[in-house]
């Protein structure tokens, strides 16, 4: 791999808005490449087979990736469910978590941080009311994924729609490279180091939440 490619790269080609592509730095030289799309109902699977090598092949990514990279594996690709606003969260007994409630956010297809938070979230209830009955706390943990989920969903749905367009990514860009403090914080914003909706939901705003040090860095400190 190239020099560059231990750098985070994050590419927003036109003909895969509102998805992107891209290249994560990993030991011994490697990196982690990929994209992402949102999939239309007339979008085939095999789009996505014949897109890889496509974006490869490109000069700008190339560049980033250097001339003699090669992969390691064989692509792989699968559906992302994106849709905890309106998907069924229990049934009887069973509380539904991570994939399961399709709680993965709709801009960028993470699910990590929304596995723990939901799994967390529905310990919580069972703890809360685990001597109640099970819809009692089947009632508590949709509350609470609807109170901690749910306006993040939303939020990262429309900034989907806007970014379909390489006008509403360019105002974005032009917005989040203004100076270095937006830099920062629209990267920590990407990676979900605080909640997407964070400024419209008050409720969670606290001190400290735009000057700390961010996941990325701290999990990169601690490798």
């Amino acid at each position: 791999m190239s020099d560059a490619a231990r750098d985070i790269w994050v590419w927003f080609e036109p003909d895969v808005l509102p998805g992107y592509a891209w290249s994560f730095p990993l030991p011994n030289g490697g990196a982690n490449v990929g994209f992402g799309i949102v999939r239309q109902d007339n979008t085939p699977v095999g789009h996505m087979k014949k897109l890889w090598p496509e974006l490869l092949a490109r000069p700008q990514i190339r560049e980033v990736l250097g001339p003699t990279a090669t992969p390691e594996a064989p692509h792989r690709a699968w559906p992302i469910p994106a849709r905890v606003d309106r998907i069924q969260l229990s049934a009887g007994r069973a509380l539904f978590v991570g994939d399961a409630a399709a709680a993965t956010d709709p801009m960028t297809g993470e699910g990590i941080a929304q596995a723990l938070l939901t799994g967390r979230l529905a310990a919580d209830a069972v703890i809360r009311w685990g001597s109640s009955t099970p819809a009692d706390v089947a009632r508590d943990y949709e509350a609470a994924v609807r109170r901690e989920l749910v306006a993040d969903h939303r939020m990262s749905s429309l900034l989907t729609h806007a970014t379909r367009h390489r006008k509403g990514v360019r105002t974005a860009m032009r917005v989040a490279g203004a100076n270095a403090w937006t830099r920062r914080n629209f990267a920590r914003w990407l990676f979900e180091d605080y909640p997407r909706a964070a400024i419209v939901t008050p409720r969670r705003w606290h001190r400290g939440m735009f000057t700390g040090p961010g996941a990325y860095r701290a999990a990169y400190r601690a490798v």
